[in-house]
C-alpha cells in the first residue's frame, strides 16, 4: 500500500513537472495551425466559420476594373491585367510578391509560462481588425474552436502521462 502510495507522488511530481512544457508545446502548434487554417479557408473559425468579404473589383463609380470596356459591337470586353491576375487568387495573398508572406510571417515565441503569436508584418492589424475603408479579415484571436482544439489535446495528454 504504501509502496503504491510513493509511486502515484513520483507520478505526480513527475506530471507536475512535465506538464507545463507540454501544455505551451500543444498551444503552440495548435494555433500555428489554426491561423493557417484560417489562410486555406478564407475565414475565422469560431463558432463556425466566418468566411472573408470578397476582394473589391468596382471602382467609385461602380465600373468593373477586372474587364475592359466593352467593343465597338457591344460585347463584354477581355479581362484586364488586373482581372487576370485577381482571377484565382486567394484574399490575402498579394500578386507579383511570391505570395503567402503575410500567411508566412507568423512567429510563436514562448515568454513565462506564455505562448505569444506574433507577426512583423505591420499591415496585419488592420486586415486582423478591418478599417474605415478596409473589411475585416480576422484570422488569429480569441476562438471557440481552438479553445476546444487545446482543451482536447492537453486532455490527451494528460491522459497519456497517467498512462506511462
Amino acid at each position: 500500500m504504501a509502496n503504491n502510495l510513493k509511486d502515484l507522488e513520483a507520478k505526480l511530481k513527475h506530471i507536475a513537472e512535465v506538464l507545463p512544457d507540454k501544455c505551451l508545446s500543444v498551444i503552440e502548434v495548435e494555433g500555428k495551425n489554426f491561423i493557417a487554417k484560417n489562410f486555406r479557408e478564407q475565414g475565422f473559425a469560431d463558432n463556425g466559420l466566418e468566411k472573408w468579404k470578397t476582394r473589391k473589383t468596382t471602382d467609385r463609380k461602380g465600373r468593373d476594373l477586372t474587364r475592359y470596356r466593352t467593343n465597338r459591337r457591344g460585347k463584354q470586353g477581355e479581362l484586364t491585367k488586373f482581372g487576370r491576375e485577381n482571377l484565382n487568387r486567394a484574399i490575402l495573398v498579394g500578386h507579383n510578391t511570391g505570395g503567402d508572406k503575410l500567411k508566412n510571417s507568423f512567429r510563436v515565441r514562448r515568454e513565462n509560462q506564455a505562448v505569444i503569436f506574433s507577426t512583423y508584418k505591420e499591415y496585419a492589424r488592420y486586415h486582423n481588425e478591418g478599417t474605415e475603408h478596409l473589411p475585416k479579415r480576422q484570422f488569429m484571436g480569441e476562438s471557440k474552436h481552438l479553445t476546444e482544439r487545446i482543451t482536447n489535446k492537453i486532455d490527451e495528454t494528460i491522459k497519456k502521462l497517467f498512462q506511462q
